[in-house]
């Protein structure tokens, strides 16, 4: 991971260039929109810039709260899962003790496996929001 970290660095940090620091600048501002508020708070025309990079969100200071938040939130998905699991074996079941009713059942089961993905998209976004919030 930090490997990764400093691949991005690297690739992101622009230096500025003494001969025409004001076309280096210009080309920067309209080249990455992400750094167009560092710009304005650079000072010397000779400093690197910080870039905006991998693991910015992660950088602030409570971001191991942010973690564990994002990782509690996502144990629910696997709630998901086992109810999708329960709901197809209690298919075969209901099938094999009524075979008439394999179109309505399959029907219900559709119907519930629905509600449970959309509940498992519902509990993915709010992960992400857990992790990415400030």
């Amino acid at each position: 991971m930090a490997l990764l970290r400093q691949a991005v660095l690297s690739a992101r940090v622009l230096p500025v260039r003494s001969v025409a620091p004001a076309v280096a600048t210009a080309c920067r501002f309209f080249s990455m929109p992400a750094l167009r508020s560092l710009e304005s708070k650079q000072t010397s025309a000779g400093a690197k810039l910080t870039p905006a990079g991998l693991g910015e969100p992660l950088s602030k200071r409570n971001a191991g709260v942010s973690v564990l938040g994002c990782a509690i939130a996502m144990v629910a998905v696997g709630g998901c899962a086992q109810g999708i699991g329960q709901l197809f074996a209690a298919l075969v079941v209901g099938m094999a003790r009524n075979p008439s009713m394999k179109e309505d059942l399959f029907t219900y089961t559709l119907i519930g496996m629905g509600f449970l993905e959309f509940l498992a998209i519902v509990v993915i976004l709010i992960a992400g929001l857990l992790l990415y919030s400030e």
